[in-house]
């Protein structure tokens, strides 16, 4: 979170904004600017980076309250001067670093928090680490393996996790028992992982002073909006616009999935909202063979011609019309 950028502007939306004009700008933005839509444009993969961030801060109810009170100067408390989010000891967080793909250092993030704040801990036990980490949404439902770089607790080697040497407080670790050593590893994501589920990765956390064994990493997973596709439960949901010509009379048409593209057929006389639907095509269930569908959702784009020529086609086509069709509502 970042209170000089101004998250409101980069979605084109006004600060009264509701959570559904929030949702729709966002996601009438990142039909533009994804970079599955733009491949290779710095600039396109840029500023979907920016509208994923706003989205981030203002889709979410208290990450705006938080936002908007910082912008307004209610307190002060928290934040860095206008860089990115910086934790209690000075610790800077930047969003930018996650969803892009590619190893990330997580740094400082966790800073003073590993130190027994904000995570749980046993006796004898190291501590639970937790983070959250932002998943494309073609990696949630295909599955996929991330590499991942943060910093991670251990015992002071010098003193054992004592935090003592001799009657003096340790020097290497200034008497808190524990270090911070970069850790890599890799995590699987699972096919068909849902929004908000976690991934706890056993002995990766926090190692415990003296015998103690060491804390679990718990990751929870938050799924990035697609630009097209749109998930429910195990189905997908895709809007298709297709021409009157092709209502009217029926045609073939290459839909995309997320196993690659296919070809539907659009039955004659189709209407928009009609769904077509692709069986099995949708999100795996995960440790199961079983799949969702995908739906195709028709939308006939009428045409904006308006010269003589197509005005007088389309009073000829009049003739074939359901005069009827609204009867019901005299």
């Amino acid at each position: 979170m970042d209170p000089k950028k101004n998250y409101y502007e980069l979605l084109g939306v006004s600060e009264n904004a509701t959570f559904d004009e929030i949702r729709k700008a966002f996601r009438r933005l990142a039909k533009k600017c994804h970079p599955d839509v733009n491949p290779g444009d710095k600039a396109a993969e840029g500023r979907f980076k920016e509208i994923n961030e706003a989205h981030e801060v203002l889709g979410d109810e208290k990450k705006r309250a938080e936002y908007d009170a910082i912008r307004k100067g209610v307190f002060t408390g928290g934040f860095g001067g206008g860089g990115p989010y910086r934790w209690p000891g000075g610790s800077d967080f930047d969003p930018g670093a996650f969803g892009r793909g590619e190893p990330f250092d997580l740094g400082d993030m966790f800073g003073d928090l590993l130190r027994g704040g904000g995570f749980s801990q046993t006796a004898g036990r190291g501590t639970d680490l937790a983070m959250e980490l932002p998943v494309d949404f073609l990696d949630m439902a295909k599955g996929s393996v991330r590499d991942l770089e943060y910093r991670r607790p251990r015992a002071c080697p010098a003193c054992r996790g004592s935090g003592r040497s001799g009657r003096r407080g340790c020097p290497q670790c200034g008497g808190a028992g524990m270090t911070e050593e970069g850790e890599r590893i890799k995590v699987k994501i699972p096919a068909g992982a849902q929004d908000g589920s976690t991934i706890r990765v056993t002995g990766k956390g926090g190692e415990g002073a003296g015998p103690g064994k060491s804390g679990d990493l718990v990751i929870r997973l938050r799924m990035i909006p697609h630009p097209y596709f749109r998930r429910e439960g195990r189905d997908i949901y895709l809007d298709v616009p297709i021409t009157y010509s092709e209502a009217v009379k029926g045609a073939k048409i290459p839909v995309p999935t997320i196993d690659g593209p296919v070809t539907v057929s659009v039955p004659a006389g189709s209407s928009s909202g009609r769904k077509l639907r692709l069986k099995g095509r949708g999100v795996p269930t995960p440790r199961s063979q079983s799949r969702g569908d995908q739906y195709v959702v028709l939308h006939v784009a009428v045409p904006k011609e308006q010269s003589r020529e197509f005005l007088s086609l389309v009073d000829r086509l009049a003739a074939y019309e359901d005069p009827n069709l609204r009867g019901g509502w005299n």
